[in-house]
């Protein structure tokens, strides 16, 4: 495929309710509508929107949301059916739509994970993924832009429409691929679950199991446990409220360090010398009556992520780790794409914990068809060696 640098690069600047209504119109009959964010997100907690891109495959037009206040005909447009929304790597940008929109565009196609389908590799940049498919060069100098000055710049424009000018092609191209190796499904599936994943509505259930995550965490007592679950549904409680990134709030460590020490006064937590002077003194009250609190439910339990393995387990997980990489091999996909080296890790503890296989990306799907019956085998002879 060959295109012009230049016709990649043209726009339209979107700044009135009227103009997007009737473009809308128009998007609302196109089969194929690529769609890119660009947002700040250094000081926030929530994602500040500088710009959406559109291409319907003929024009490229850049959205301003700083002055667009009427996007019920966009929002309308994000769910049509017969619309197939087409991002690249859009974890990010559909957490943006979520926030903004209050909806995930859907039905959707991610071009970097049906690349990932394909030989592409895992995570194949956009930049790479325009040379390997149309054969261009493109820039990403404006990456760290300020996207919410205005007037953005002539340079700034020209590389917001040029993240979604090749986006139809790649998409159209990416889909016969699909369909040829015979993995459509595959590729529908996951951006199914990507959509289902990014459209849950975040609460405090969610916020009690984020302790999870926390690294080195699996060296605490239950006691302890209850106290980091605690203190970090309150950090993303305050995060969210203040709109500041969690770590303004209380880094990772301090939430750790709090957990095992479980300081019972001001004079105590103040002992604690890593501690940041606002956990000192500003949230010092609000801590202490965290740490001073029943748990939540039973005493959580230390099956953790993060928690080394045993000389069993290591044996297990490479030996999982092995299968992946002989069935991606023979598929000629990155092994990424079944399953990473974290996901097995995850899928080992809990599985050994609860008797069974309980992770549900391979228990249910394209997966489970290329990989579960093995995965049963190897972890059902980890938990009987004696068989």
């Amino acid at each position: 495929m060959t295109v012009s640098l230049k016709a990649l690069t043209d726009h339209t600047l979107v700044a009135d309710n009227e103009t997007l209504a009737h473009l809308c119109e128009r998007w609302s009959t196109v089969t194929i509508l690529a769609l890119d964010t660009e947002f700040i997100r250094v000081d926030t907690f929530h994602p500040r929107l500088g710009l959406i891109q559109v291409c319907d495959g003929h024009a490229n037009y850049l959205l301003d949301p700083l002055n667009i206040t009427q996007w019920d005909p966009l929002r309308s447009v994000l769910v049509a059916p017969n619309v197939l929304k087409s991002l690249h790597s859009c974890s990010e940008d559909l957490v943006v739509f979520k926030e903004f929109f209050g909806t995930v565009p859907s039905p959707l196609f991610d071009t970097q994970r049906a690349a990932a389908f394909l030989g592409f590799g895992f995570s194949i940049s956009y930049q790479n993924l325009v040379k390997e498919i149309l054969g261009l060069e493109v820039s990403k100098d404006q990456t760290r832009s300020d996207w919410l000055q205005r007037p953005l710049s002539a340079e700034q424009l020209a590389y917001a429409a040029l993240d979604v000018a090749c986006m139809p092609q790649m998409t159209a191209y990416l889909q016969e691929r699909l369909a040829i190796t015979g993995r459509t499904e595959w590729a529908r599936q996951e951006f199914e679950q990507m959509v289902q994943n990014a459209s849950v509505e975040s609460g405090i259930e969610e916020w009690n199991q984020y302790y999870l995550g926390l690294g080195m965490s699996w060296r605490l007592s239950p006691q302890q446990l209850a106290t980091l679950q605690r203190l970090c549904a309150w950090r993303e409680r305050v995060a969210r409220g203040k709109n500041k990134p969690r770590s303004w709030i209380a880094r990772d460590a301090d939430l750790i360090a709090l957990a095992e020490r479980r300081p019972a006064s001001l004079s105590e937590l103040q002992k604690i010398p890593e501690l940041p002077r606002q956990l000192q003194q500003r949230f010092a009250q609000e801590v202490l009556q965290l740490i001073a609190a029943p748990p939540i439910g039973e005493l959580p339990t230390a099956q953790l992520l993060d928690q080394p393995l045993t000389t069993v387990q290591r044996t297990v997980l490479k030996r999982l780790q092995e299968k992946v990489a002989g069935i991606a091999a023979s598929l000629g996909i990155a092994s990424e794409v079944l399953a990473r080296k974290k996901q097995l890790q995850e899928l080992l503890l809990a599985s050994t914990a609860a008797g069974h296989l309980v992770w549900p990306q391979l228990v249910q799907g394209w997966r489970h068809e290329l990989l579960g019956e093995a995965f049963a085998a190897i972890v059902q002879l980890k938990e009987k060696p004696h068989d």
